[in-house]
């Protein structure tokens, strides 16, 4: 009879290994999306800053300062559009890894009912086989009285 309970501990083991693992590697993904927000923060502030050096005060523009300046927006540009695909990149696979860790979670608990279920069940029949051996005893006694 404890097999079944045996088995269902383990399988409970299991599942909370996996969760463990997939808790991990969320963390891990969530830490990166964060990361990437930062970064996109700070190329964000970096454009604003160069777009706004653009024209320096009391001198005069010329074609390389314009031509450099160009550049620098565009690569910043191209920098900033980079990292928001890679971010939506990782955020999508750090939603994914959240709902497979709320299956697991859920896969934990159902093992844990299903443990709780059988160990319900075991302690009624023992229950139920220690009364009949303990009516059987009574019977027995009282057989015996009558004879």
């Amino acid at each position: 009879m404890n097999l079944p309970v045996k088995a269902v501990e383990q399988l409970q083991r299991l599942s909370e290994q996996k969760r463990d693992k997939l808790s991990v590697v969320y963390q891990q993904q969530r830490q990166q999306v964060d990361n990437y927000q930062q970064q996109l923060q700070l190329l964000g502030q970096l454009k604003q800053h160069y777009m706004g050096a653009d024209q320096p005060q009391g001198s005069t523009i010329n074609s390389a300062m314009l031509n450099n300046s160009n550049q620098l927006t565009s690569q910043l540009t191209t920098m900033i559009d980079h990292h928001q695909h890679e971010q939506a990149i990782m955020s999508a696979e750090c939603d994914h890894s959240k709902q497979q860790l709320q299956v697991s979670n859920q896969q934990v608990k159902r093992f844990e009912e299903v443990k709780k279920r059988w160990l319900a069940k075991q302690q009624y029949e023992q229950a139920r086989k220690d009364q009949k051996q303990l009516e059987e005893l009574i019977n027995l006694r009282h057989k015996k009285r009558k004879v």
